[in-house]
This record gives C-alpha cells, sequence and structure tokens, in this order.
C-alpha cells in the first residue's frame, strides 16, 4: 500500500515529537533542577513549545517539578523503567558478541561462569576450532581456587566473604602449582585484584593456561567471570597475559552493559538493589 501525504506528515510529526521529547529530558538530566528557560535553551526549543513537554513528560512522572523554585528535575519513573530495562537482561546475550572477538582473536576456548551459591557454574562456552583442545561445558562446575574464573570472582569479593567460601569448600590440588591452603589463596589475590586479571598457570591442569577478569552486576557484586583457555604450547605466559588484558576490557563493558556504574553505584549501598534483581548473593 502507496503511502499518502498525510500519514508521511504524521509520521514525520511523530517522530519529531519524540525527538523533541527526549531532548527535553537530556536537557533536564544535566542538572539536578533545571528552569524553563535553561531546559529550552538546552533542547534548541523555544520556551512555549518546551512547557508543553515538560507538562506532557510531567503527567506521566516522567518530570517532576518543583513549584517553590520553579525547577524541573527527572522523576522516578524513568529510574523504574531503567531497573526494568536491566533486570530483563540476558548476561549470556550481552557478553556473547564480546565472547566472539574474543574467540577470534585467540583462537582459544571463550568461557562464561556465574557465582550461584557455593558454586562456580560455566554458562556458556565458545569452543576453539583448533584440534588440540581443552574446553568446557555448559553447565560444569569450575574449582574457585584452582581456575582462572574462580580466583577472578574471589579478588573482586570482599575479603571476608572470600575467606568464608574457601573454608568451606574442598580445595584438591591438582598439580604442582594448586595452591590449597586459604591463607595463600588470599595472599595471591591483591595481585589479581590491581591487574584486573587472574591465570592459572597449569593450577588446574598440566599444560594448560587460563585467564580470566569478573563481570559485576548492576549493583556491583561479581557475579560472573569471562576466560579465555588453551594449551600451554600455544599459550606462552606473554599470550596469556594479552589475553587477561582482553578479558579484562570484554570484563568491563560486560558490567557496564549490565548496569554497573563504578562512580554511582557503591558496593556497600548497593544490598537491596541486589535482593531487588531476583538473584541469591553470590556468597
Amino acid at each position: 500500500m502507496t503511502e499518502t501525504a498525510a500519514s508521511k506528515r504524521r509520521r514525520s510529526y511523530s517522530l519529531s515529537a519524540v525527538d523533541r521529547a527526549v531532548a527535553v529530558l537530556e536537557a533536564v538530566a544535566t542538572s539536578q533542577g533545571r528552569r524553563l528557560a535553561e531546559v529550552a535553551r538546552a533542547a534548541d526549543l523555544n520556551e512555549a513549545t518546551t512547557l508543553r513537554y515538560l507538562s506532557s513528560l510531567e503527567s506521566h512522572d516522567l518530570i517532576e517539578r518543583d513549584d517553590s523554585a520553579r525547577t524541573y528535575s527527572l522523576g522516578l519513573r524513568l529510574y523504574r523503567l531503567g531497573q526494568q530495562a536491566i533486570g530483563l537482561r540476558d548476561v549470556r546475550k550481552i557478553a556473547l558478541s564480546h565472547m566472539e572477538r574474543l574467540h577470534e582473536q585467540f583462537e582459544e576456548t571463550v568461557n562464561l561462569a556465574q557465582w550461584r551459591g557455593d558454586k562456580l557454574i560455566v554458562i556458556d562456552v565458545l569452543e576453539s576450532q583448533r584440534s588440540i583442545r581443552r574446553g568446557a561445558s555448559i553447565g560444569d562446575i569450575d574449582f574457585w581456587h584452582a581456575s582462572a574464573l574462580g580466583k577472578s570472582l574471589l579478588a573482586a569479593a570482599d575479603t571476608d566473604d572470600a575467606r568464608a567460601l574457601l573454608a568451606r569448600i574442598e580445595k584438591p590440588r591438582f598439580t604442582e602449582h594448586t595452591l590449597v591452603q586459604v591463607d595463600e589463596i588470599l595472599a595471591s589475590l591483591p595481585r589479581i585484584a590491581s591487574c584486573g586479571y587472574a591465570i592459572d598457570d597449569e593450577e588446574y591442569e598440566r599444560g594448560l593456561r587460563c585467564a580470566a577478569a569478573a563481570v559485576r552486576d548492576r549493583s556491583g557484586h561479581p557475579v560472573y567471570a569471562i576466560s579465555i583457555s588453551g594449551v600451554a604450547a600455544r599459550m606462552s605466559l606473554r599470550v596469556t597475559e594479552r589475553a587477561g588484558k582482553a578479558v579484562a576490557d570484554a570484563a568491563s563493558a560486560i558490567s557496564t552493559a549490565l548496569g554497573y556504574l563504578p562512580e554511582e553505584v557503591p558496593l556497600e549501598d548497593a544490598q537491596n538493589d541486589q535482593e531487588e534483581s531476583g538473584r541469591d548473593r553470590p556468597i
């Protein structure tokens, strides 16, 4: 069906109205409270038009007006909508593009794991296509003390929580490189936290190296981790360190996409957000 001139005009007006509403919201968002003239200038609209949009947005609780100061600020409904949008995000979908880039760059296995209770569970895997590889499977349980995934999460967690978890779980010695004493493991965590990624240098399995970084949810808790793993013959320590920096960058981007804003959401103030998200706290 051919679009009529009238429908084209209506569609153009509708788009223009949305654009103006967004411009007004963004203008208000730049300050705790702005007067009409300030909003109009920032949105590049005249005051009469700006007032119409502000009044309409206020009727939907998207804008709040302070009558005494005659200023406008963002409404709480915007916050609620934003929190709902974040809560509906699937970490696997968000992480997939980052996992694919790491997979293409290093041609090794890329894993995504989740902290659930006392368990570290692999929830997604992109396997290396090389002939010799060591890949995990979705649903596998990883070891906290001997895996890069586990150590990256422990390093990002509160020290007391990490100590309590390590005291509860079994810590078998897999190779001569495996740390099994709680104090030894804890002593290795500050360096991991400082550089932003953990390395498993044949600690879980001889001939295997891995680099991983923790991913934080919107309340700041380290709930996920992403890793690159491969045989030591291909993943020299230099390559593993490059992989570590790459997974740290990917983890940061995924954390941001999940709603983590470190400068605005301190970890210690976010317990209520964690409870409302529907996920159990890691520890």
